[in-house]
């Protein structure tokens, strides 16, 4: 029976970064050394013999978006080799949040960046707290900050002169106190 590989491998948005490249080798190495065992055992492969193990939903994916049938030794080694290819050649992209992203999140930005930039391409995800809200990301050659503290970075001189009360609103401010505040002639000046 002929199987016709698709012209262009595609990666299930499921699989994010070199984590999960790393873990489907394994496992269809894994799958792989399962297989020989038992036809060395039986004498038989291992889908006449029984079932295939149980695999992984991220493997089962990737099998199901490249039509190949992991029961066909040929198949299994087209798919470890495509994901050797994308462990040394795929383009990476770093992102840093301030929390974990969600899963549907992560689809969403993966499935963004698979159709608008590449689409073997892999993010690693990392935390960093002190970015308030937004993120950072970096690629081999370029850095974008676009996060929450870069933001307010940029505009310290109008938070401060906001605090100082030089650029206050038109309309003036309830406060607690039915005195007015003695301000020194030095502090109005600057």
């Amino acid at each position: 029976m002929e199987h016709d590989a698709p012209a262009a491998p595609v990666l299930p948005v499921s699989i994010i970064g070199l984590v999960e490249v790393g873990r489907l080798m394994r496992e269809l190495e894994g799958l792989e050394n399962a297989m020989q065992a038992t036809e060395i055992r039986t004498g038989q492969n291992l889908p006449r013999a029984g079932r295939l193990p149980q695999l992984s939903m991220q493997l089962q994916q990737l099998a199901e978006a490249n039509s190949i049938t992991l029961s066909e030794e040929r198949d299994r080694h087209s798919l470890l080799l495509f994901l050797k290819e994308i462990k040394t050649h795929a383009p990476r992209v770093h992102m840093s949040f301030s929390a974990d992203p969600s899963p549907d999140f992560m689809a969403k930005l993966m499935s963004w960046l698979r159709q608008h930039i590449h689409p073997h391409v892999l993010v690693a995800v990392g935390l960093q707290p002190g970015i308030g809200a937004g993120c950072m990301l970096r690629t081999r050659n370029r850095f974008f900050d676009m996060s929450l503290s870069r933001s307010f970075s940029g505009k310290r001189e109008a938070f401060m002169a906001r605090l100082r009360g030089t650029d206050a609103p038109k309309t003036p401010a309830v406060t607690a106190t039915a005195e007015p505040i003695a301000v020194p002639p030095q502090e109005v000046a600057a």
